[in-house]
């Protein structure tokens, strides 16, 4: 909904008034398409990945999780790199050919290769300096999964730049189903957290058969170095901004590794799996469009501010609510998602769902200033927040787990002031227009929180809520949730009325082709009693 309104709201029912507004109905119709397909996906994942998690985290202990999360994030920091050669260079630009193409996949390829032949040479030193030696093994099997990735991440970026949602999604679909079959599979056979790398692989193998099946074309993968100079400097801006969002996700828990016991990383990191639920949800599809409808509206001159004052009003509609119920259930959700051995993350969770309502505006940053074409002030963007956060998330770890999550409470924000400011270079708005975007969703999530807050009031204020009263508190929150909707006239019940009226429509265009079906047949059937009496 939230990329719906990036193209200025809900379509309504209008007259012809010309191939212009056909076009712009066109348009919408497409990027509902686009969005539709994208959140399907991404709540197919969130649905794998929650089985995946809800079982292995029963299989493992926190050390043992712990190990696979360190490394995960040293990769994750690794492969980050080669986001200075991003084939989302092909999304921006208005025209490309297979040169283009070929020339993406070819510093793909050697940049990973560069990569992966240093994570094999620094694998037993990274092993050693965790003191866990099976962790070189695993460095080394996603190392190979990261140059499979190569020849997959070219077509996918040609089927986003499409808005062909679809193959994208069946290919991350099924990769993320591979991804857990075997990771699932392996853990129950006791191969700890190495489980994880081979699921990694496995992951990576069916994404690439998938991607093939889709693109036969292996022309795309002939090296060439045409246009490869414009190619680095769109990348070499893209690389920094990613490569700073993976250090600040990756360092504090590499941090903790060396700090505190491995069981903590596991903690902290199944505390922030658990309160990002609500980002997987909702933000994730957004993420996914966001950056092709941002670019095409930023194409066609209309101004930005409209469409990115009502993203966001869409957007927190969703995400506040989600949070503030998930901090409220946090006990019963954590029982059901990871077991008893994770109790010790209730706190976290609960702290990290009320720092993460801060977040709301950052995940429309960057794709809103690429697509203006600002690469350099994306840049300045995550020099100034992603540093200085990672400054404060590192430099608390010294504390404690519940240290760094507080901690929290000052980097999000942070980063929310500093999305405003550089929004706002470019997108005229006032703070004003801000509290009004922003005010229905406050009502909203009022709302939803009552019903759960009320009911963990008569239990005696403790969250040690029954399966039963957890469901209740649930439904209490969904009912509350549509009736703050409904109350406080969010323009979200303009979407909520379009969907209703298009299901009423079919539903009526069904039974009426059912009825005329049984007019046309009518003769038919009078005429065959008739026709039985002459025979006789």
């Amino acid at each position: 909904m939230a990329a719906v309104a990036v193209l200025g709201g809900p379509c309504r029912p209008w007259r012809r008034t010309g191939p212009a507004l056909l076009a712009i109905g066109g348009a919408v119709a497409s990027l509902r398409r686009a969005l539709l397909l994208a959140t399907a996906e991404r709540h197919l994942g969130l649905a794998i990945n929650f089985a995946l998690v809800a079982t292995v985290s029963r299989l493992l202990t926190p050390g043992e999780i712990g190990i696979s999360v360190i490394g995960a994030s040293v990769i994750t920091l690794a492969v980050s790199l080669r986001q200075f050669v991003t084939p989302d260079f092909l999304i921006q630009r208005r025209q490309i050919d297979d040169g283009d193409v070929r020339t993406a996949f070819t510093l793909l390829f050697l940049c990973t290769a560069l990569i992966s032949a240093t994570l094999f040479a620094l694998s037993e030193w990274t092993a050693a300096a965790y003191g866990q030696h099976g962790l070189a093994l695993y460095l080394r099997i996603c190392a190979v999964a990261a140059l499979l990735d190569c020849f997959t991440l070219p077509i996918v970026t040609l089927l986003r730049r499409e808005m062909n949602f679809a193959p994208v999604a069946t290919i991350n679909t099924g990769s993320s189903f591979a991804n857990a079959v075997v990771t699932l599979a392996l853990a129950a056979c006791g191969f700890s957290f190495m489980s994880f790398a081979w699921g990694v692989l496995a992951g990576s193998s069916v994404a690439l058969v998938l991607a093939l099946l889709y693109r036969p074309q292996p022309r795309l993968f002939l090296p060439s170095l045409k246009g490869w100079v414009e190619i680095l400097h769109f990348g070499g801006c893209n690389g920094i901004t990613i490569a700073l969002d993976r250090a600040y996700d990756a360092m504090p828990q590499l941090l903790i590794g060396r700090l505190l016991p491995i069981a903590s990383v596991g903690l902290y990191n199944r505390a922030n799996m658990v309160c990002g639920i609500p980002d997987r949800i909702i933000l994730g599809g957004v993420f996914s469009v966001a950056l092709p409808a941002l670019a095409n509206e930023a194409h066609s001159g209309r101004s930005l501010a409209p469409a990115y004052l009502r993203a966001l009003t869409f957007i927190t509609v969703f995400h506040w609510p989600a949070l503030v119920v998930l901090a409220l259930l946090a006990d019963p959700v954590v029982h059901l998602v990871l077991g008893s051995q994770w109790t010790a993350i209730i706190p976290l969770v609960q702290i990290l769902c009320v720092a993460s309502l801060f977040w709301f505006p950052v995940i429309l940053t960057q794709p809103l200033l690429v697509a203006l074409g600002k690469i350099h002030e994306n840049v300045t963007y995550s020099l100034i927040s992603r540093p200085v956060s990672a400054v404060i998330l590192c430099g608390s770890s010294l504390f404690g787990l519940t240290a760094l999550a507080l901690s929290q409470l000052v980097a999000l924000p942070f980063q929310m002031l500093v999305s405003f400011v550089f929004v706002r270079r470019h997108v005229e708005f006032r703070w004003r227009d801000v509290g009004a975007a922003l005010w229905p969703s406050f009502l909203v999530t009022a709302a939803s929180a009552a019903g759960p807050a009320l009911l963990i009031a008569a239990s005696g204020f403790r969250s040690e809520l029954s399966p039963a009263m957890a469901v209740l508190a649930g439904l209490l929150a969904l009912v509350g949730w549509i009736l703050g909707v409904r109350l406080s006239a969010h323009p979200l019940k303009a979407e909520m009325d379009l969907v209703a009226a298009a299901v009423l429509g079919s539903v009526a265009e069904s039974r009426l082709g059912r009825a005329a079906q049984r007019l046309r047949e009518a003769p038919g059937r009078l005429a065959a009693p008739s026709q039985a009496k002459v025979r006789k």
